[in-house]
């Protein structure tokens, strides 16, 4: 552990420079020891040090720590450890709202909604900015235009335009970390505005797969899905930016409008990073509401999580959205407290515990009378046949909490 704390060290006093976006560095710290060399049969003892080490560190050193796991057990128990720590960055208020969605996704009842706001923090501008970006090629003013209306200009000078957002929005390397956060909350529908494929990249690093790319997608057998709403990086043709594609939007995209308004009335919608001044999606999420009061419906049909400080717009959709504020300024700080919400959230939504019934993380357990009840289980595992058995479906539960008896395969 003092090689890797040290580490750690070397690399915030290097001053390797800030990221952009970002109010401090972040260090990604791979668990290193428990495999190879030589402690892996006190992982929980490990990883509980480590944990400790490297918030003590990362408070000392002004750096943030994404801590890499190897593998699910490892993981689980430290977003055990995790958990805690958090009290002390979020507010009470903040750790009641992560644990109520964390509580839904974990139900299956949760669906996304991200706006351009989850992804700048990966490097991409903001809506504002990608215009001005493409901008520099026009020698025209486009003083006193809307955003809508400079787009269509631009497009009108540049057949190519489309292509040439498509490219820019491609310029992101990675992932963010809340990206990679929000992917872990398992959520089966996914409705965004942005064009980029950062979400899905996300998804496909932690090794699951997202099903279907909406619209365009021919496999409707699947049962999860990503709606792009305004288009694809991928078919340039179908981004929604100009005027006339705003104007056009509902003509075109009916079916699409009406899948996001589907899951207003069945699911609790989490958006990420978007400010609500869509026309088209404020559109249909008043349609919805209309609908919900001649029903007599009650409650709201989803939480926003505010990156922009957009607080007056809060009472507008004070029936709609249950409105959280994020506290921080400039954005960057927004976003760094939107990661720390959304690692308590993911902590919540998570019913993996393949670390509790193994021996190797017993430390980790709180009393006697539980290290007592883990042994116990672990002898009923030891005492079962593997093989297809009346006994097998037994065997499986008890290995998928970490119960597997030695000389078997595991991690």
């Amino acid at each position: 552990m003092a090689r890797t704390l040290g580490a750690v060290r070397s690399a915030a006093e290097a001053q390797l420079g800030r990221q952009e976006n970002r109010v401090l560095p972040v260090i990604a710290v791979p668990v290193t020891g428990i495999a190879g060399g030589g402690h892996g049969e006190r992982r929980g003892d490990l990883l509980k040090d480590l944990m400790a080490g490297l918030h003590e560190m990362a408070a000392e050193l002004c750096v943030d720590v994404a801590l890499v796991t190897p593998d699910a057990a490892v993981h689980a128990a430290a977003q055990r450890l995790r958990a805690p720590l958090l009290e002390d960055v979020l507010t009470e208020g903040l750790r009641s709202t992560a644990q109520r969605l964390g509580e839904q996704a974990r139900r299956g009842e949760l669906a996304l909604f991200l706006g351009a706001g989850a992804s700048i923090p990966a490097g991409l501008p903001s809506w504002d900015e990608l215009l001005q970006q493409l901008a520099t090629d026009y020698d025209g003013s486009l003083v006193g235009l809307s955003p809508v209306d400079q787009a269509e200009l631009l497009e009108k000078r540049f057949p190519d335009f489309r292509h040439r957002v498509a490219e820019r929005v491609r310029g992101a390397g990675r992932p963010s970390l809340a990206h990679a956060l929000l992917a872990s909350l398992g959520c089966r529908e996914v409705v965004t505005t942005n064009y980029d494929t950062l979400y899905e990249q996300a998804v496909t690093a932690r090794g699951a797969q997202v099903t279907r790319i909406l619209p365009g997608a021919d496999n409707p057998g699947s049962t999860g899905w990503v709606l792009k709403l305004h288009g694809d990086v991928d078919r340039p043709g179908s981004i929604v930016l100009t005027r006339r594609s705003f104007v056009l939007f509902d003509s075109r995209t009916r079916p699409a409008g009406a899948l996001l308004q589907t899951l207003l009335m069945t699911r609790h919608l989490l958006v990420v990073g978007a400010s609500m001044q869509d026309d088209n999606v404020v559109r249909l999420m008043h349609e919805v509401e209309e609908y919900r009061e001649s029903h007599r419906m009650t409650g709201r049909f989803g939480t926003l999580l505010d990156v922009d400080a957009a607080g007056p717009r809060r009472e507008l959709w004070e029936k709609q959205l249950d409105w959280v504020s994020l506290p921080g300024t400039p954005f960057a700080e927004t976003s760094r407290t939107l990661e720390i919400l959304l690692d308590l959230v993911a902590h919540h939504a998570s019913e993996d515990v393949p670390w509790l019934l193994d021996e190797r993380f017993a430390s980790l357990l709180e009393s006697e009378e539980e290290r007592e009840i883990a042994q116990a289980l672990r002898r009923v595992r030891e005492s079962l046949p593997d093989g297809h058995t009346v006994w097998a479906e037994v065997a499986r539960a008890l290995d998928g909490f970490g119960a597997r008896p030695r000389g078997r395969s595991r991690p």
